[in-house]
């Protein structure tokens, strides 16, 4: 994506002004978009919400205080050639701040929480709520549209707009809501034997239903637990339907606005921030404290399906934190979260997404730096990219307040993306495909027991496969039933306990066919799909050491055996640990561990008691790693360019590779290089990029 005015990638930008002295200081706002072009952002993405005081402004009004410091940023934009765009629409119309804006938001129409009262949130399927959304764009592009960002995609040119921040359903608890939730309960259940046998219920009808009986939070005060997900009880299925609720109302809100808005203007190139506070490897909400609604930072607390919306907006883009769900630093978060970018936005181009600023739980940027996190961004094969942001203050986008360091990195990353990335040609090559654990990420919290840790099993097989030089993409199991396998030679599926929730027979099929055809899959214990496709099912395990060429400790909230060629063996009584069975002309490995955890957990188990003092050593310290040598007696393609937290993107004409360690590298590679920070010609400094041609 080209911005029209600079000829250079697309780096936008939130800047928002709710707080004092920006909200009303015309110096620090001129001061501060002078900053930001300085440091190589070429769009502003302004925070233009649904309220009153835009309605009024479009009606040949006076400008409020806002709206016309708002104003006073376009004009700064103009003299700055920087371009402007706007970020929307909010949730509920941002709600979330009445003591901060002094206009009512434009709700079009809102829900009803169960007592009755006004909910202050959109009702997502109302013509009504649609209606006055639509009129809120079409005002900013009708009052304000002449200097808003322009950009090219294939000679086409676009205007990119962040049509909606953070997307979330709520329910409705008057007769429309109740009859909207309780017919999509009908068609998805078929007949209410079905639900009565689910629930545990009998009901006549699914008219008798009252809100007790449909909406979780209204029947329960807690989560279910982790045994009662395995039991099927009628808790956890009641959570996933609301969820699935959720996630049906979102695709049909996108679906909708996406037409509307192309109908305003088919230049308007949408691309809302579907999550703001990343993706599935989200911090545990409950580690921070007095942070209003941080629940909803989980995304699993959402019913949110990302890889379903993709195909309802023009780019589908998110804001990644390089930060674990125990709030550790960690720039494989954000390469795995552009990893799933990529696989969302697949045959198209696409804007990456990151969070600049000073995190509410910790200060990431310690220990990473811009530009490090910019190289991973380009490596991944982003067009340009959204960051968040400037002047946030309640959750971030305090880059003003950075120290100068922070800011020389950020600025050294910009040039350097916005001079790399038209050099690029072709697309990233990923051999290798993960399966991202949908029905886990939809309808299981992390308050769910060893939850954190299932999700940690992705990012170590993201992890993992990058140290050893594989390419990988996060796909969907729709995108597999779409038939997007033949793009793949190998696929690794991580742990997810909630797969029963959304049996995906088309993609079954479609394993089933590509495995015989030669196809390799990787899985972790007790995988509900491999199961469905070959009948490969472990046998339960008690929690013990293994080895492979050596012994190593394991980390896993499950422990299983499995018939078949060995290629791992427990230690206390032989059973494989992790086997090989082949199938047709490919192969099923499963391990009986969750080999992904045990690579990227945080803590080292210790030896056990039994093995005295026998040299065990974590998965990731072992010399050999199971996964990477099954991945290369397959003959699977990778780097050889490769090493523990050394990133590398191969494409067509040149090779990214990003240094995450805190040592220098000597590159003795050939071919021409262009680093973010050139010292002599070979030096790969610590935390930061180069490109090297071919």
């Amino acid at each position: 994506m080209i911005e029209k005015n600079t000829r250079e990638p697309f780096i936008n930008i939130w800047f928002g002004n709710f707080y004092k002295p920006a909200f009303d200081d015309k110096e620090f706002v001129k001061a501060g978009i002078k900053m930001l072009r300085e440091m190589g952002f070429n769009g502003i993405q302004l925070d233009s919400k649904a309220w009153e005081d835009f309605r009024e402004r479009f009606n040949n009004g006076e400008a409020s205080d806002y709206v016309a410091q708002q104003e006073y940023m376009m004009e700064q934009c103009g003299e700055n050639g920087i371009g402007y765009n706007f970020m929307s629409l909010y949730l509920c119309a941002d709600n979330l701040y009445p003591n901060i804006r002094f206009s009512p938001p434009i709700f079009g129409e809102s829900v009803v929480n169960p007592d009755g009262s006004d909910g202050r949130w959109y009702r997502y399927w109302s013509d009504k709520a649609k209606d006055s959304m639509t009129e809120h764009l079409k005002g900013l592009f009708k009052t304000y549209g002449d200097g808003v960002s322009r950009a090219e995609i294939n000679g086409r040119e676009v205007m990119p707009t962040c049509t909606m921040w953070d997307p979330i359903v709520a329910p409705s608890f008057d007769e429309d809501g109740r009859a909207r939730y309780l017919g999509w309960l009908e068609k998805n259940y078929g007949s209410i034997d079905k639900l009565n046998s689910a629930y545990h219920t009998e009901f006549e009808s699914f008219s008798e239903l009252n809100k007790e009986d449909y909406w979780f939070t209204c029947k329960y005060n807690s989560l279910y637990t982790k045994e009662e997900l395995d039991k099927r009880s009628p808790k956890a299925l009641l959570w996933a339907d609301n969820m699935k609720w959720r996630i049906h109302e979102l695709c049909e809100y996108f679906k909708d606005m996406n037409e509307r808005i192309h109908k305003l203007d088919e230049r308007i190139y949408t691309m809302p921030d579907m999550a703001q506070w990343s993706y599935f490897l989200n911090i545990d909400a409950t580690q921070l404290s007095n942070v209003g609604l941080s629940d909803l930072w989980d995304t699993s607390n959402r019913g949110l399906d990302i890889y379903k919306l993709s195909k309802y907006v023009d780019c589908c883009n998110f804001t990644a934190v390089p930060i674990t769900p125990y709030g550790d630093p960690d720039a494989y978060v954000l390469a795995a979260q552009h990893s799933m970018m990529r696989a969302m936005n697949k045959g198209r181009e696409f804007m990456g997404g990151v969070y600049y600023g000073r995190f509410l739980y910790n200060n990431i940027y310690e220990f990473l730096t811009p530009a490090e996190i910019i190289g991973s961004i380009t490596a991944s094969g982003a067009s340009g990219y959204n960051s968040y942001g400037m002047c946030g203050l309640d959750d971030g986008g305090v880059l003003h307040r950075m120290d100068k360091g922070f800011n020389k990195s950020l600025s050294i990353g910009n040039e350097w993306a916005k001079k790399v990335i038209p050099i690029i040609k072709g697309e990233r090559k990923c051999p290798v495909a993960i399966l991202f654990p949908s029905a886990m990420s939809a309808y299981e919290p992390m308050g769910v027991e060893g939850n954190k840790e299932r999700r940690y099993d992705l990012l170590g097989y993201y992890k993992m496969c990058s140290d050893a030089g594989f390419g990988c993409d996060i796909i969907s199991a729709d995108m597999i039933a779409e038939g997007v396998l033949k793009n793949y030679k190998a696929l690794i599926i991580p742990e997810n306990d909630c797969y029963f929730l959304d049996n995906n027979s088309a993609a079954e099929e479609e394993v089933r066919v590509w495995v015989n055809d030669g196809g390799v899959v990787i899985h972790s214990p007790m995988d509900g799909l491999v199961e469905n496709c070959f009948g490969i099912k472990g046998i339960y395990h008690d929690k013990d050491a293994f080895e492979y060429v050596e012994k190593g400790l394991a980390q896993s909230d499950l422990f299983v055996s499995y018939e078949g060629e060995s290629i791992a063996k427990y230690l206390t009584d032989g059973a494989n640990a992790a086997a090989k069975n082949k199938i047709g002309k490919g192969a099923v490995y499963s391990m009986g561990f969750a080999y992904g955890y045990s690579f990227s957990a945080k803590i080292a188990p210790h030896v056990p008691l039994n093995q005295k003092n026998n040299e065990l050593y974590p998965v990731p310290l072992m010399k050999n790693n199971i996964v990477a040598d099954i991945l290369r007696n397959e003959n699977i393609e990778h780097s050889d360019f490769c090493g523990t937290n050394i990133e590398t993107a191969e494409f067509d004409n040149c090779i990214i590779a990003v240094n995450h360690t805190s040592h220098p590298l000597v590159l003795t590679e050939k071919g021409e290089k262009i680093f973010q920070y050139a010292v002599d010609g070979t030096t790969l400094m610590p935390r930061s990029a180069v490109l090297i041609m071919k």
